[in-house]
């Protein structure tokens, strides 16, 4: 087989995996609403990356064929690889603001069927629980965020240790609850008693 070929192929297969990554956090850190889930956003950017520098690459690519360059791949992947590590670095800017951003949306599901196994546990009969425990996670979310001990949460690898062991999330459950009721929105009864 051609050594360039195989040079190619492999150059290739190396910028399609770490440009799609580099997309995907690029349009998660920088691009994505926050409408649009975590998953939906990561391969969104991983795919419109492709597109542009792979776009790119073809017109180099053509661009030095028609004018009889010995080797118009290389210089074509040299221009896709600059750009891919561009926006490596741009993505890598806000990662960690991305995988904390993963992580409070990810454990939604968690926190709303462990209180609701735990609401069944007291016996406590809450109006609509479900739809609850879901305004009230949405609610400290934006606390959570941006709470000191979050990186220490991220760390937690079981529902148990994140939500009995570990009291940040139940205190802020309290606070907001605390806060509604001062406001003049008390919650549904038994959802101050879940927490206790």
């Amino acid at each position: 087989m051609n050594k360039k070929l195989v040079r190619n192929i492999f150059w290739i297969a190396l910028v399609a995996v770490w440009s799609f990554w580099a997309g995907a956090y690029f349009h998660l850190g920088w691009v994505r609403k926050a409408s649009v889930s975590y998953r939906e956003g990561f391969i969104l950017g991983g795919i419109a990356l492709w597109i542009v520098l792979g776009a790119i690459g073809i017109l180099i690519y053509r661009f030095l064929k028609k004018h009889e360059s010995s080797d118009p791949a290389k210089p074509a992947l040299v221009v896709v690889s600059f750009f891919t590590l561009c926006f490596m670095l741009i993505g890598w800017v806000k990662y960690d603001e991305v995988k904390k951003d993963e992580f409070i949306k990810e454990i939604k599901e968690g926190f709303i069927v462990h209180y609701t196994e735990k609401a069944n546990e007291k016996q406590l009969k809450i109006k609509n629980l479900y739809e609850e425990l879901d305004m009230l996670y949405i609610t400290i979310s934006f606390d959570l965020e941006n709470h000191p001990q979050l990186e220490k949460l991220m760390q937690l690898k079981t529902e148990h240790a994140l939500f009995e062991e570990n009291t940040v999330i139940e205190e802020l459950c309290v606070e907001s609850m605390k806060s509604s009721r001062k406001y003049g929105y008390p919650p549904e009864p038994g959802m101050e008693e879940l927490f206790e």
